[in-house]
């Protein structure tokens, strides 16, 4: 009698242990089943590549080599600088002479002039147009002149990829695309602004060009 009684008992625990040991599979089943169909129903990870364009926020020019393909123009301006406008100019299809004739019109060359209207530096970039930019090209100091004539140029270039027309282009910048589409229609098609750039642009082509010959003479 109690041999049977403890079998019956032995029995009675090991089908306990096969239920608790059944739940468990389940539940652990359960769990893998749930993360993988969480997994597959999750939102996936997006990726985002921002592309900063690299300018010298504290450059200041002695790194940079200079380039012996260009003509540097009797202007002051250091030759590191015009190193920079060159290769500025070459990635936005920008004359070269045109910005240099730029700047000597709208700062004289200096590039810590502020004007009266809020304009700053070489090119006399506007206030209203730090800020954005700052977020498009991470520039914030106008009165560095490289960063300054990065942005202006990139501005012009804009300006002349969109309208092909040089006087068009000097008149959105200097009088902003609305104010030149109002001269426009007009009838306005040149200023004495953009008259005195592009008289200044052929003098420092002109330059360029009596350098050149002068050297192929030597």
């Amino acid at each position: 009698m109690v041999k049977t009684a403890t079998r019956k008992v032995s029995r009675r625990k090991l089908v306990v242990a096969q239920a608790y040991f059944i739940l468990a599979l389940c539940v652990i089943a359960g769990l893998v089943v749930g993360c993988f169909i969480g997994r597959l129903t999750a939102p996936k990870e997006v990726e985002t590549v921002t592309k900063t364009v690299e300018i010298p926020i504290s450059y200041s020019g002695d790194s940079l080599p200079e380039n012996e393909e260009i003509t540097y123009y009797d202007v002051p301006l250091s030759h590191s600088l015009q190193s920079y406008i060159y290769e500025v100019c070459a990635d936005e299809n920008v004359p070269m002479s045109l910005v240099i004739a730029m700047i000597e019109h709208e700062s004289g060359f200096n590039p810590e002039v502020v004007s009266s209207t809020d304009d700053y530096g070489l090119m006399q970039i506007n206030e209203i147009n730090h800020s954005q930019l700052e977020e498009k090209f991470h520039s914030a100091d106008m009165l560095n002149p490289y960063q300054n004539v990065f942005c202006g140029t990139k501005i012009i270039g804009s300006y002349i990829e969109k309208y092909e027309d040089l006087s068009q282009a000097l008149m959105a910048y200097n009088m902003g695309e609305y104010g030149a589409k109002k001269a426009w229609l007009a009838g306005t098609t040149s200023t004495s602004y953009t008259e005195s750039i592009l008289s200044l642009m052929e003098s420092y082509e002109q330059e360029v060009k009596e350098n050149a010959t002068t050297s192929n003479n030597e």
